[in-house]
């Protein structure tokens, strides 16, 4: 008599599952996300790229720049910067002499303007 044993396993029942369309599609589709998300970081790091370079560049320039109190303007992606201090908004031309800091008035000797001082420029809020 032969002896019983577990049954013979087919090479079907043995073998990796069976992969079907919708599973193939459902592991694309999460693949194509994460090379999407993964594509995204990168640009997004390489796009930053300059703005860290500048920011170290100018980093002693800004400290100062803070420090007075002017307006810091970054261009051309970070690797440039413009700074201007804001009381210059509070200049205007001198209405005596039209910016060009002398008194003209009908004399042929150049006198500087009193009101400007012989700058051009008052200070707004004052009387000329």
């Amino acid at each position: 008599m032969a002896a019983a044993g577990p049954p013979a396993r087919t090479a079907a029942a043995t073998g990796p599952p069976a992969r079907t369309a919708a599973s193939d599609r459902s592991f694309r589709a999460g693949l194509g996300r994460i090379l999407v998300l993964g594509g995204q970081a990168l640009l997004s790091w390489l796009g930053a790229v300059p703005q860290r370079l500048g920011d170290r560049l100018f980093a002693m320039n800004d400290t100062e720049a803070y420090w007075r109190g002017w307006q810091i303007t970054k261009a051309r992606g970070g690797l440039a910067r413009s700074y201007r201090d804001p009381r210059f908004d509070t200049l205007a031309e001198c209405a005596r002499c039209r910016g060009t800091g002398v008194d003209g008035a009908g004399v042929t000797t150049e006198v500087p303007c009193v009101p400007c001082l012989g700058t051009g420029r008052i200070a707004l809020g004052e009387v000329s």
